[in-house]
């Protein structure tokens, strides 16, 4: 149990490091919150047979990162979203200037 949770951290980990980067791969972070969906499932799974790894600190580091990992997951995704809408704003305008053209 206690190496599931640390491959959870180090999968967390490289999530964390990837929205670090400023060209962020959307391929590369689906696989890692894929294996990391994976993984959770294994250790909640395991939670049953171990239900004393509830009170333990990785346990509750591992809540508090997923945590973490879904505000930034969202934060990007809002932004993504607002440069989205810029884009198409810009596109549009680029229409109607067409229009005169």
């Amino acid at each position: 149990m206690k190496s599931e949770l640390e491959e959870l951290c180090e999968l967390d980990r490289q999530i964390f490091a990837k929205f670090e980067i400023s060209e962020i791969n959307t391929e590369e972070i689906t696989q890692l919150v894929d294996n990391r969906e994976q993984l959770l499932q294994k250790v909640l799974q395991l939670l049953d047979s171990f239900p004393e790894v509830k009170q333990s600190s990785d346990w509750f580091d591992a809540i508090s990162r997923t945590k973490k990992l879904v505000e930034l997951m969202q934060l990007e995704t809002s932004r993504v979203g607002k440069t989205l809408h810029k884009y198409r704003y810009g596109n549009k305008s680029v229409q109607q200037y067409k229009k005169f053209l």
